[in-house]
């Protein structure tokens, strides 16, 4: 088995670049079923089951579309502003957020107990059915994607049109896009309010978005009848689904800034040459920037995170459909006891 999946991804590898996120969201979504238990539940059936199946599959796979599009272009379109890409990282977020969105709308449709019917329940905190380990990682993806958003926003500068430029070298801008290399040597593109601004904004969005969310959902009426279900399971599974869509968009979103602000800051420069004949050179000394320590690790854990979350998509939708079919069969079952009961 382990030949047979090296081998796939050999010719993942061959067919996508390692920048796209589709080829590390490969690798991991097929490393993910070492634990091939299903991560998603749905109602048994009804309108919620419904809005929940949707969401799932369709809603998954557009934010897995979205981040390979996003990456793709990273990859194929030149930046010739230095921040072409503001709204290619967060892309991923904002389509799980709208996700999100359309789906809360559609619920708000669905049946309700009419005032004299509705049981009188507590206030429910929004994280009531929520998971609380999908909600403490969704947290420190946020908090860490904010940290190098607002780093590199605080950090930048703008630069001489006359000055050094080191790394990709745009056209040049009077834009605070550019970091100071190594203490004044030069410039590096990439940073600034331009390029990050977006991220912190749709991160906000999102998070709030979530929150009031799954706190109307929480809170929805529920009839008062002593004889009606448990609400919770239905609920959970909604919370689920809502929490899982949006660390993926997140983790993806989280690997593009790590990617792009690693990338920025691998970059060097070579100095003093001294020529050993006529015409080879060989270089005494190289100048890197200023954060480049944690520049390559930031860049290679951006590739895996990136494709972390496409795989999280992926995996959800995958297990949606699962979902969907195991309700199914149990319906069959049950219909088929109650027609032989008769």
């Amino acid at each position: 088995m382990l030949t047979t999946l090296l081998t796939l991804l050999f010719e993942v590898k061959q067919i996508l670049p390692l920048e796209n996120a589709l080829t590390f969201g490969l690798a991991i979504f097929a490393l993910s079923w070492v634990r091939p238990r299903r991560i998603v539940s749905l109602p048994e059936r009804g309108f919620r089951h419904t809005v929940l199946r949707w969401a799932g599959t369709a809603g998954a796979v557009t934010i897995v579309v979205t981040a390979t599009l996003a990456s793709a272009l990273n990859v194929g379109v030149y930046d010739a502003s230095g921040y072409d890409g503001w709204w290619r990282r967060p892309a991923p977020l904002v389509v799980a957020t709208l996700v999100i969105v359309i789906a809360a709308l559609a619920l708000r449709r669905g049946p309700v107990p009419a005032p004299g019917e509705r049981a009188i329940t507590p206030l429910r905190a929004w994280n009531t059915f929520a998971s609380r380990v999908s909600l403490w990682i969704a947290g420190i993806a946020a908090s860490l994607a904010l940290l190098t958003a607002t780093w590199q926003i605080a950090s930048a500068t703008t630069a001489p049109e006359n000055g050094q430029f080191f790394g990709h070298v745009p056209d040049y801008s009077p834009l605070p896009i550019y970091a100071i290399f190594n203490n004044g040597f030069g410039y590096v593109s990439g940073s600034g309010w331009p390029n990050h601004l977006a991220t912190v904004i749709v991160i906000l969005l999102a998070a709030l978005t979530l929150v009031l969310v799954l706190r109307t959902d929480a809170n929805r009426p529920i009839l008062a009848r002593p004889t009606v279900p448990s609400v919770r399971p239905d609920r959970e599974s909604t919370a689920r689904v809502f929490t899982l869509l949006t660390l993926a968009g997140l983790t993806a979103t989280l690997g593009a800034v790590w990617m792009h602000v690693g990338s920025a800051g691998t970059s060097l420069v070579g100095i003093d040459e001294y020529w050993v004949s006529e015409n080879v050179s060989n270089t005494r000394m190289f100048i890197d920037g200023g954060y480049s320590a944690i520049a390559r690790p930031m860049n290679l854990a951006g590739y895996a995170l990136q494709g972390a979350g496409v795989a999280l998509a992926l995996r959800i939708a995958v297990d949606t459909v699962r979902a969907a079919l195991a309700t199914r069969t149990r319906s069959d079952v049950d219909v088929e006891f109650a027609g032989s009961a008769r």
